[in-house]
């Protein structure tokens, strides 16, 4: 294993959609290929300044505690990636920023930056129609090469060696609508 391969990490944003599911399970069997780790990212920015009137919050709020839903989704989706990778290989950080601003700082020096899309590609191989702003961002300013995954993605191929084969069991962590 050389120096690079000890050193190299991946970021992944995580936000409780079938395409951030996607976009770990795609991480996950990358990072075991590769012997790199995986740095979770979740970053849950409540300004409603900058919220439309309109857009429906994304997580669940009590009032007493608005971001005990977030913390309960991430924790999941960490202790299931914790299964699927070796000891010391996973580091995890909800911060309460900007999800661009956030994935854009913690993927400076990271062998690649992957996100999820609930968006599907027409075709195999073929971007998503319209991504959300996030990814757009990501891709325009990331400092690393950008993996984006659709809410649909397969990895392994049937009859492959399933050491081969991403984690099945990582969940589709949405929280319930509010209304």
């Amino acid at each position: 294993m050389t120096d690079t391969q000890l050193h190299s990490r991946i970021v992944v944003g995580v936000y409780g959609s079938a395409g951030s599911a996607a976009a770990m399970r795609w991480a996950l069997h990358e990072a075991r290929l590769r012997h790199a780790s995986i740095h979770l990212v979740c970053a849950c920015y409540r300004d409603a300044r900058l919220r439309a009137s309109y857009a429906p919050s994304p997580w669940v709020m009590r009032q007493d505690d608005p971001y005990a839903a977030v913390r309960a989704l991430f924790s999941a989706a960490a202790d299931l990636a914790r299964r699927h990778l070796p000891p010391g290989r996973l580091t995890t950080e909800l911060v309460a920023e900007s999800p661009a601003r956030a994935l854009l700082d913690r993927c400076a020096d990271a062998e690649m930056l992957v996100l999820g899309t609930g968006r599907p590609a027409l075709r195999p191989g073929q971007p998503s129609p319209a991504m959300g702003p996030v990814a757009r961002a990501c891709l325009r300013l990331a400092p690393c090469p950008v993996v984006v995954v659709g809410s649909g993605h397969q990895l392994a191929a049937p009859g492959t060696d399933p050491r081969d084969r991403p984690p099945a069991d990582v969940p589709i962590m949405a929280a319930p609508a509010t209304s």
